[in-house]
């Protein structure tokens, strides 16, 4: 039966190698190439599939297939002997990334014996699902703080095969049920796992390991987290977002959640008084309409068409004339989508619901509501004002 060797298993440090083509097949973006060793890494355990070069041509995609290995490549090489070339920064960054999810896998579990359900290995950063949604803030910190300090003990990461009898038998973090020779991944005094990935040859090659966001989500608890380079990287996109906001505020960094927090209450304070400020010109308003308006059986008709700049207001002023007796609202709102909103004093003879449906079947768009309140709109701005003439036809 085919099989390729994976040299990656061994070595993780290893980007160069040869090898030769055993059999090419077809495939949507080109060739499916299968070689009788490789140092490239399938995408499997959480952990994306290495890139690099294969005889000079970009690898695409590298694909697990039990006992072999397929390489997508845009075409088949020209020659059966290749050589293979690693894309040795992804590949670093895949085991500063994996290395670091042993470690902080191991630390949830030592300190507050959760278990990690799932990993996922992405562009940006990486995720474990722990097994309970009840993980502290604090239980958090005391897993980060422990990862990290075997980091800096830069224990020894060490790779080795046991029987699958013998594996089984051993005090692993996760039990594996795979047949044949088991793949275990070792940190000196720390974890013992069964893992197919890349790590680094010692726990001081990840760097650092920090916590960037936790969620909840269906009875687990999803922890975010960067390695290596990407928590460089991050600390100082985070250096430069906290500078900018402290050079807006004119304040140290220190001060800008502070300030932040005082500009907010201070945004929601004004907002409050403007709130204020339009509804009671919104009640001018209307009692003005109101007066002016023309009456029809006894029941005073405003209609009147605002800027799209106050629809807010527009509605606010609709609910004022609904509260004078005997009167009804009739008001447009231009803008994009235009706006309808029809109001009666409570209990009017009109169904403006009704009045609604059939101003909006005529001129276009969509609305409805109830007895004494409709809104609606999307019909063109050219024909509001016919489209309020037309509504005040149809009231009684």
């Amino acid at each position: 039966m085919p099989h390729t060797d994976r040299l990656y298993y061994s070595d993780c440090y290893l980007l160069n190698f040869r090898a030769r083509v055993v059999r090419t097949l077809p495939d949507p973006r080109g060739a499916r190439v299968y070689l009788d060793c490789t140092a490239f890494y399938p995408e499997s355990g959480g952990q994306p599939s290495d890139r690099g070069t294969l005889a000079g041509i970009p690898v695409l995609d590298v694909i697990d297939e039990g006992d072999e290995v397929a390489h997508i490549l845009a075409e088949s090489p020209a020659q059966k002997a290749v050589e293979g070339a690693i894309d040795g920064e992804r590949r670093f960054d895949h085991m500063q990334q994996h290395t670091g999810q042993h470690l902080l896998s191991a630390a949830f579990e030592r300190t507050g014996g959760y278990k990690t359900v799932s990993f996922h290995l992405g562009a940006s950063s990486s995720t474990i699902d722990l097994d309970s949604d009840r993980v502290g803030a604090q239980q958090i910190l005391d897993a980060e703080e422990l990862a990290n300090s075997v980091v800096f003990d830069n224990r020894a990461v060490q790779i080795f095969f046991r029987p699958s009898a013998e594996a089984q038998q051993l005090d692993l973090r996760k039990p594996t049920f795979r047949e044949g020779d088991i793949r275990l991944v070792e940190v000196a005094g720390f974890d013992l796992s069964a893992c197919g990935g890349t790590h680094t040859g010692g726990t001081g090659g990840v760097g650092i390991i920090c916590v960037r966001k936790v969620e909840r989500t269906k009875g687990l608890t999803r922890v975010e987290f960067v390695c290596g380079r990407r928590a460089l990287r991050r600390a100082r996109q985070d250096y430069a977002i906290l500078s900018k906001a402290a050079q807006f505020l004119s304040t140290g960094l220190e001060n800008v959640p502070e300030m932040v927090a005082r500009q907010a209450q201070d945004l929601r304070d004004v907002s409050k008084s403007v709130q204020t400020l339009v509804e009671d010109l919104a009640e001018l308003e209307a009692a003005q309409l109101w007066k002016q308006a023309p009456e029809k059986a006894g029941v005073r008709v405003v209609q009147c068409v605002l800027p799209s700049t106050e629809g807010k207001k527009a509605r606010l002023i609709a609910h004022a004339v609904a509260k004078q007796a005997a009167a009804t609202a009739l008001i447009g709102v231009n803008g994009t989508p235009t706006g309808l909103i029809f109001a009666q004093s409570p209990g009017g003879k009109a169904n403006l619901s009704e009045v609604m449906k059939q101003t909006v079947a005529k001129f276009g768009g969509k609305g409805g509501g109830t007895h004494d309140f409709a809104q609606g709109g999307g019909l063109p701005e050219n024909q509001l004002a016919a489209a309020l003439s037309f509504a005040e036809s149809l009231l009684p």
